[in-house]
């Protein structure tokens, strides 16, 4: 019995030494992996699930100086026009 112990001790540090050498492929090799296993994740679920919900998502506008689109709750509005910032504003407001 204590002739298998040793012998599965000696097989441990062998194969501990052989991964502390080897770390760096190993850790590639695991990378790798990761990646794959990601995007057949991606390719093999339902596409629906993944893309979130339209009635979360932010209403974006316009600004009509600079033609940038942002989120209605950064945007400045000034009921006729609506603008990105105030920057904009003001660059509309001087004389091209």
């Amino acid at each position: 019995m204590r002739e298998a112990i040793f012998i599965l001790l000696v097989i441990a540090v062998l194969l501990g030494l052989t991964a502390f050498r080897f770390r760096k492929q190993i850790w590639a090799v695991y990378q790798v992996w990761r990646t794959i296993k990601s995007v057949r994740d991606l390719n093999s679920g339902d596409r629906k699930e993944q893309i979130p919900n339209a009635k979360g998502t932010e209403q974006l506008v316009k600004c009509v100086k600079c033609g940038s689109w942002v989120p209605k709750n950064r945007s400045v509005d000034l009921g006729s026009a609506v603008y990105c910032s105030s920057a904009c504003i003001e660059k509309s407001a001087t004389p091209a």
